[in-house]
């Protein structure tokens, strides 16, 4: 399992080479496959900034909200180059960078734990939950 920290960690360095992506992988022509990137890390940024989690700096989002946005945001990197017709302008590598991101960001959400250690503690679910492995 991925502890929330480091989920909440690689939410901003995710957003961040979202944006840098079309730069560094050159397809910053392309409107349609640059603007996915670039509005897709935009955003995870921004409701990261906003979720209501350990390294949130106004956390008005619930990490469930969250954690749906991130779903979206991983099917929109995979469908998007379907979707929005731009398969074929693009390079295999940058075709199947679509595909690892989207897949990763789906990877970090089903792998990553729903709460910290202090919240188990504090609503009782260590208990409830060693007693749900006997």
């Amino acid at each position: 399992m991925i502890s929330l920290r480091t989920h909440n960690i690689m939410d901003y360095f995710g957003g961040a080479f979202l944006l840098l992506s079309p730069l560094l992988f050159g397809f910053a022509d392309l409107s349609e496959a640059r603007n996915l990137f670039m509005a897709g890390g935009f955003l995870l940024i921004l409701y990261s900034f906003l979720t209501n989690y350990e390294v949130g700096a106004v956390r008005m989002i619930p990490l469930g909200a969250h954690m749906a946005l991130d779903v979206i945001l991983g099917v929109s990197l995979i469908l998007g180059p379907w979707l929005l017709n731009y398969r074929e302008f693009l390079t295999t590598g940058q075709e199947w960078l679509h595909y690892f991101f989207g897949v990763s960001i789906l990877f970090l959400v089903g792998f990553s734990r729903e709460k910290t250690e202090t919240d188990k503690r504090e609503h009782g679910l260590v208990f409830h939950s060693v007693i749900g492995r006997s």
